[in-house]
């Protein structure tokens, strides 16, 4: 108990802080985004937050950087309260809280808890309670940030949003399954980034949630190799903050060139927005917050697609989750 709460006074103080900071950065984002990413690297102490902050610093070196375009963008056009809600729930409850439960328990336990949970969802077979229920079970486990990709956006999937308030969530779709009424609450859910997938009507989609100051990223799907910095260029002009590549029919099985690829296309960006190849950025993360690389993927109908040697039976909605992360993802013996 006392650690829990010497833990809630720590993120409450951090909070406050990055809170003004990105206040002061209104008036002078280069200097301030520079001043907030090296005080947080001296103070960093986990595998993640150095990793992340060390590139975060090598792209605000350069004066010219693109990237300085994106921080102003990003503090002129989005709430503050969404940057600041979103970060705190990624960058601090799964960086650095929930990724040292995440390795006490992996040691304690004898297997591997992946960072992020990865939903495919289907919005005729939803069922609220057993998203609920299986959110419930990885905070426990130390798992803090959800991706939700959706053809068809579920009515009651918002709520959970709400409710899991210490929670961030992404949310990928289709330009043209996401509602009036979805980028109505999209600034007002400020744990989530909806990402809308790149097309003629996304333009107007991105409009929209620009308008109501909403965090949002766009994505591309693709199958063969994509043209990565063609297709970033077009990205730009929509203003998201991320650029997803997602692969169709991914088999989770490592990084493909793609991934080294878009790693490249980062370190030199001649435009803004961050890009980002979604399935081997998750397993990059994953490997610096507990050294085995761990994905979880879920399907439609809740079974977990993402390990070849496990059977279509372990199914969040009849399993606990723990129990098919202990049947599926044991710790490598070294």
């Amino acid at each position: 108990m006392e650690q829990k709460a010497t833990q809630s006074n720590a993120k409450s103080i951090i909070e406050a802080y990055v809170g003004k900071k990105l206040e002061d950065m209104r008036d002078n984002p280069d200097r301030e985004s520079r001043n907030l990413v090296d005080l947080a690297l001296n103070l960093s102490a986990g595998r993640f937050q150095k990793h992340f902050l060390t590139i975060a610093h090598s792209m605000l070196e350069d004066e010219n950087s693109p990237y300085y375009a994106l921080i102003h963008d990003a503090i002129k056009n989005v709430g503050t309260g969404n940057i600041l809600k979103f970060g705190m729930n990624v960058g601090y409850n799964s960086f650095t809280s929930g990724a040292k439960t995440i390795r006490n328990l992996e040691k304690e336990r004898g297997y591997n808890i992946p960072w992020a949970i990865t939903f495919y969802v289907d919005a005729d077979s939803f069922s609220e309670e057993a998203y609920s229920k299986v959110i419930r079970q990885g905070r426990k486990l130390g798992i803090y940030t959800y991706v939700f990709f959706c053809s068809e956006i579920p009515e009651k999937l918002t709520e959970i949003f709400d409710n899991e308030t210490e929670c961030g969530f992404i949310l990928f779709s289709d330009a043209e399954s996401i509602s009036e009424g979805i980028m109505d609450q999209a600034s007002e859910i400020r744990n989530l980034m909806l990402c809308v997938k790149y097309s003629d009507y996304a333009t107007k989609v991105c409009e929209k949630l620009r308008s109501s100051k909403a965090l949002y990223s766009i994505w591309y799907e693709y199958n063969e190799k994509p043209m990565c910095e063609e297709q970033l260029n077009i990205a730009d002009e929509l203003h998201p903050v991320l650029t997803f590549f997602v692969k169709s029919h991914d088999d989770y099985n490592g990084c493909n060139e793609v991934y080294d690829e878009i790693c490249k296309l980062r370190d030199a960006r001649t435009a803004a927005s961050v890009p980002m190849e979604y399935s081997g950025t998750i397993r990059m993360i994953d490997e610096i917050i507990s050294d085995d690389t761990c994905v979880a993927v879920f399907n439609e109908s809740g079974s977990l697609i993402s390990v070849k040697d496990c059977n279509s039976g372990n199914n969040f909605r009849t399993q606990p989750l723990a129990e098919i992360f202990e049947k599926c993802y044991p710790k490598v013996t070294k």
